[in-house]
Formats: structure tokens, sequence, C-alpha cells
């Protein structure tokens, strides 16, 4: 192609690799955030036909497994860390690892030995859904990626594609009940099977691209971080700090889409048409992100990226208020009013997702200029950690909707008319409260410190601080 940059890390190797790595990294993420708790209330056969149970069961272990993978990632972030450089790099044998164990546990997750009793299908969801979360844990794109290069312009070119990419798995998993149903019955959709066939592919396309990225040079000169670095990042690093707090309470915006959308579309628009609905949702998914990432990165051009990051929280918060005030009217039981309004909402948050990587990736950068140790997998890990809380945080709030209104699916499927304190409970989580979680984001992020002049300052003493180890390993 006429005029393609042949140089590392934007030459068609890297390039190919970088966008196909994250596959199964991605294909976990839907497994955990847009399959998994419907399967357990829904599909699973755990406790059926008591009411609330397999609800209380999702509920719990959706959010108990997630809270203790969120405090493993601290820890394993750290080992990566002070893990030694191998001929592969640092980071990625990790995410080999992780990918092959993440998709070989995702398949086992959705297929629960039926003659176990009730308590041993928990247990086996217990023990798999906790190892299945370690793996996808040590799938560390995003310091793999950090090491590629310090420029902001080419560090967006390297999140963004695979962010569009990874739409390839949006599109599946928007086929995902439609694909089911035919493998199944509209009553029994085939889960398990489904799972297997879009797991299989992923894995293997993640396996090659793992293979064909090489590790970046940006990183080398950093020492290996000691355990009191952590301390010291906390209290020295006030960019990382400002940075967790709005990512901790922004990001409740997504995760409560992501939790509480499908069991909106299920009963607003009708139980037997939510394999078509969920396909329509998701394909609206797939095309917000893809035009959000494009949005951004041209963006990224012209503004810093946390400038992209407060004005996406600001333009949120509207149109999510006026979500639940429609709602609270009259359900919204039209599939297009929905659709158009949430469209916005998505495609605003898919523009957000290459400016809240380049923070996070300033954040390794601040750390590298003060304590000399980037410490990627341990503030990766922090980002994951406030991810998978936040998964589970909004799995709860989900969880108390269905619980409010003593949630049964097998009767609820059966009804001839669904209860409107359902919807009305789903649309208090869907959207009142990321109206308000949007709108904290944005103030916070208004104080976040690598802003203008000093963000050029920094960039500056870390290109003069480079300058004086290559002289002075050349001296030696």
């Amino acid at each position: 192609m006429k005029g393609y940059p042949k140089q590392y890390p934007l030459d068609r190797q890297t390039l190919f690799g970088i966008n196909t790595m994250g596959l199964m990294s991605t294909t976990a993420y839907y497994l955990y955030t847009a399959v998994l708790m419907m399967f357990i209330t829904d599909y699973s056969g755990i406790y059926s036909g008591v009411p609330g149970k397999a609800a209380a069961v999702a509920t719990t272990l959706l959010f108990v497994g997630r809270l203790w993978d969120a405090v493993n990632d601290l820890w394993t972030g750290y080992l990566i860390d002070i893990s030694p450089r191998t001929r592969w790099g640092k980071f990625k044998p990790y995410v080999l690892i992780g990918s092959l164990l993440a998709g070989i546990l995702g398949m086992m997750l959705f297929h629960i030995p039926q003659n176990f009793s009730n308590f041993g299908k928990e247990v086996y969801l217990y023990v798999v859904y906790f190892l299945f979360m370690f793996a996808a844990t040590i799938i560390v794109t995003v310091p793999l990626t950090s090491t590629m290069s310090a420029d902001q312009e080419v560090r967006a070119k390297l999140i963004s594609w695979p962010r569009i990419t990874s739409n390839i798995v949006g599109v599946v998993f928007a086929f995902f009940m439609a694909i089911a149903t035919y493998l199944g019955t509209k009553r029994n959709p085939n889960i398990p099977l489904t799972v297997d066939l879009i797991v299989i592919p992923f894995l293997i396309l993640s396996l090659i691209g793992i293979v064909m990225v090489k590790e970046g040079p940006v990183t080398e000169e950093a020492k290996p971080p000691r355990l009191r670095d952590i301390g010291q990042m906390i209290k020295i690093n006030h960019p990382f700090r400002i940075n967790l707090y709005f990512t901790f309470v922004g990001g409740f915006v997504w995760a409560l889409l992501t939790a509480t959308s499908l069991y909106y579309i299920k009963y607003a628009f009708g139980v037997k048409n939510l394999g078509t609905q969920s396909m329509y949702f998701g394909l609206l998914t797939l095309i917000t992100l893809v035009a959000g990432t494009l949005i951004s990165q041209k963006a990224m051009q012209y503004i810093s990226a946390i400038r992209g990051v407060q004005w996406c929280y600001l333009a949120m918060a509207p149109f999510l208020v006026i979500m639940f005030i429609i709602n609270e009217i009259h359900v919204i039981d039209n599939p297009w009013v929905f659709y158009l309004i949430i469209g916005i909402v998505m495609t605003i948050a898919g523009a957000q997702f290459v400016p809240a990587n380049l923070i996070i990736m300033e954040t390794m950068d601040y750390n590298r200029l003060k304590l000399n140790a980037g410490m990627e997998a341990t503030i990766n890990a922090v980002n994951m950690f406030l991810q998978k809380l936040q998964s589970g945080l909004a799995t709860i709030g989900v969880g108390a909707a269905l619980l409010i209104v003593g949630y049964n699916a097998q009767t609820l499927e059966k009804a001839t008319h669904v209860p409107d304190n359902l919807l009305q409970s789903l649309g208090v989580v869907l959207f009142a409260i990321p109206a308000v979680f949007s709108f904290l984001a944005y103030l916070i992020a208004r104080h976040y410190p690598l802003q203008g002049a000093a963000r050029d300052e920094m960039y500056a003493a870390l290109a003069a601080k480079r300058v004086t180890n290559t002289q002075s390993s050349k001296s030696k």
C-alpha cells in the first residue's frame, strides 16, 4: 500500500499482531459481562423453579468473584512488574499464557455438569470463574503496547485500531442469542455450544497475533520496582490518583449499561423477540464503538487526552437523564426510541476509550520520570481492579432490581404482561445512576494535573532523562 508506514511499531507485522492479540481478552470480557449472568439466571438449570434463587446465586458469584479477582489483580500486576525481561519481553509471555487459559476456562464456565447437585454446580462455577478471571487478568496488552512508543499520535493508532478490530468480537456477540436459538430452541438456546464456536477461532487468532508482536524498548532503561515503590507511586503520582478517582466513578456508566441492557431489552420488547433484538443491540454496540473510536483517534490530533475524557463524561449525562424521565413516564417499549438515544450515549462512551487509555499511559510515563520505574503492569492491574469492582457492583445493582420484584425467569417468560415496576427498576440502574456517575466523573477529571504546559514539561524531562541515560551507557 502506497505510503504505508514501514517503521516499527507501525510496520505490517506489528500492526497485524497488535490488532489480533487482544481478541481473546475481548471475548472473555463479553462472556463475563454480557452473557454469564443471564446464562446462570435463565438457562443454566441451577435452582430452576425457585423464585429469585438463581438471580441471588448469580449476583453473589459475580460480585464475590470479581471482588476477589480485583484484589488478585494488584499482587499479580506487581509480580509481573518485578519479573525479569525474557528474550520475548516482560509482558508478552503473560499475554500468551493468559489468553490460552482464558479460552479454555471460558468454555468450561458454560459447560456446567448437569448431574451435579445445585450446591455442586455453585462450587463448580466459583472455582472455574475464579480461575477464568485470573487468566484474563494476566493478559496485559496495555502495558505491552505502552513499551512500543512514547509518542501520543503513535500510541493513539496502536490503541484505536485494535479497538476497532476487537469489534469483530462484538459483531459475533450481536448474533449470540440468535445463534444459540438456532442451535437450540427459543425456550432453551444452546449457549454452551455457541460459546465454544465463538471462543475457539478468536483464541487461535489471538495466539497468532501474540507471536507476531515484538515488545518495544521504551521501558528497557527502567529499573524493576520494589514493593515500597507501590506506596511511593500512590503518594507521588498525583495524575495516577486523580485518574483512579474519575475512572472508578465514570466506569460505572459502561458497567451498568452492559450489565442491564439485555434484561431491559428482553422484557421491554418481548421475550420471543430477544434473539432478534439482542442482535440489533449488538450491532448498535459495534457501530457506535467503532464510530466513537474513529472520532476520538482523529480528535487526539487536536486536543489532549484529558480534554477528550472530560467532554465525553459531560456529554453522556443529559441523554441518560432524558431516557430515565421517559421510562418513568412510560416504559420505553419502542425499540427505535431506545436504540436512538442509547446509541448516542454509546458513541460518546466509545469515543472515550482512546483518550482514557492514553491517560493511563501518561501515568505510567510520569511514574517512570519520578521513580525510574514505569510499573506498567501494576498500574494496569489497578485499572483492571477498578473495572472488575465496577462490574461486580453493577451486577449487585441489576441483582437488586431483580430481587426487589421477585424475579423468576420461568414465570415471566410465560406471562402475558411484564410488570412495569420491573422495567422501571431496571431503568434506575440503566439510566439514572449512570447519569449521576457520568457528571461526577466530569467534575473529578477537571482536577487532572497533566494538562497543557505541565504535560509538555513532563515529556521534555523524560526525553532529557533518556538522552542522559544513553550517554551514560555509552561512557561505560
